[in-house]
């Protein structure tokens, strides 16, 4: 369903507004939690028309606790939705049980959007690993995969690199 121009997005980004104070986020931290600018968030809270619902959107419904169709009830003339599962201010729980508990939104997302291509684990110290996950974007030809595996090859080495100048050292 399309929101664009029948939703009422002034009163949209006026919500948001509301919710993103009452948590005590500014417009940076929300930004930097979901993976974009201020000025996306800004954009937002003016109350922009869109042409439909965003990813953004929906990662800033997340992030306020609101319950997920909260962003449609809203531009409908409703208020947000109660949440099922209420998480943190910055980061939301994942059903997966691979995801290592609680990931910023924006690193779930990548996480789940395109082809995974490689993953290392690279010890840093006794007691700290590094995770690296290499993910071709979901619209990327095999041309473009191939030259980013070629690439992740050369940086591959670095990474091991570094582990091995880290190994044995304390935290």
């Amino acid at each position: 369903m399309m929101w664009a121009m029948d939703g009422d997005w002034l009163r949209l980004g006026g919500v948001i507004r509301a919710a993103r104070k009452r948590k005590g986020l500014s417009q940076v931290r929300l930004g930097d939690a979901i993976g974009v600018k201020r000025t996306a968030i800004q954009t937002i809270e003016r109350g922009h028309e869109f042409q439909s619902v965003t990813a953004t959107l929906r990662d800033i419904e997340r992030i306020l606790e609101w319950g997920q169709g909260s962003i449609e009830h809203i531009l409908d003339g409703g208020d947000p939705l109660p949440s099922d599962t209420p998480g943190n201010r910055y980061y939301t729980k994942h059903a997966r049980q691979d995801s290592g508990g609680e990931l910023p939104v924006r690193i779930s997302r990548a996480l789940t959007e395109g082809t995974t291509l490689d993953t290392a684990i690279l010890p840093l110290s006794p007691n700290t690993e590094m995770v690296v996950v290499v993910k071709g974007k979901p619209n990327a030809t095999h041309d473009q995969i191939m030259a980013a595996l070629t690439a992740w090859e050369e940086k591959g080495g670095y990474l091991e690199r570094l582990g091995e100048l880290t190994e044995g050292r304390e935290d």
